[in-house]
């Protein structure tokens, strides 16, 4: 044979053989199989991913614990928030009666009448506004809250009008 097409081989085989590396993955073994530092290698990088992975889904976890609790809160105020408005409504329809009651007593006026009766009836708008609304997403509860503490308030100034009225 020739030495030029020897040489060639032998730079063809050790150009071969030096792509060939060793891996650490076994299902991949290059021409030289599989080295035992690189698996160990591959083994502490896919812990390392595996234990990363692990530690966002505890941190989903807690926080969808912890939006669950908010959710659980705000649906108890919304709840108290009803309540709430039943019992204005309720006081709204006996305030209304008690207003009828001193007109027909002819304990006060007309005009005096239709003033109360306006407060009155901007109260029962919105709490039947209120009670038809849908549930009120996070950032409304305080509105809410606050617009039921104002009515509760216009109530409680009319039901003192009608108790000095009732009471002259």
């Amino acid at each position: 044979m020739r030495p030029a097409l020897i040489l060639s081989a032998l730079a063809m085989t050790v150009a071969t053989l030096a792509g060939c590396a060793t891996t650490g993955d076994p299902q991949r073994g290059g021409l030289f199989g599989w080295s035992e530092s690189k698996a160990r290698d591959r083994q502490h990088e896919l812990t390392r991913r595996d234990m990363a992975a692990r530690d966002r889904v505890a941190d989903e976890q807690i926080r969808g614990d912890a939006l669950r609790e908010r959710h659980d809160g705000l649906d108890a105020q919304a709840q108290q928030l009803q309540q709430e408005l039943e019992r204005l409504q309720q006081e709204n329809r006996a305030l209304d009666a008690r207003l009828r009651d001193l007109l027909k007593q002819r304990r006060i006026g007309e005009s005096e009448r239709q003033r109360l009766q306006a407060v009155l009836a901007e109260n029962h708008d919105w709490l039947t506004a209120q009670a038809a609304a849908p549930a009120t997403p996070d950032g409304d509860v305080a509105t809410r809250r606050f617009a039921v503490d104002q009515a509760n308030q216009r109530n409680g100034r009319l039901q003192r009008e009608v108790v000095a009225l009732l009471q002259n």
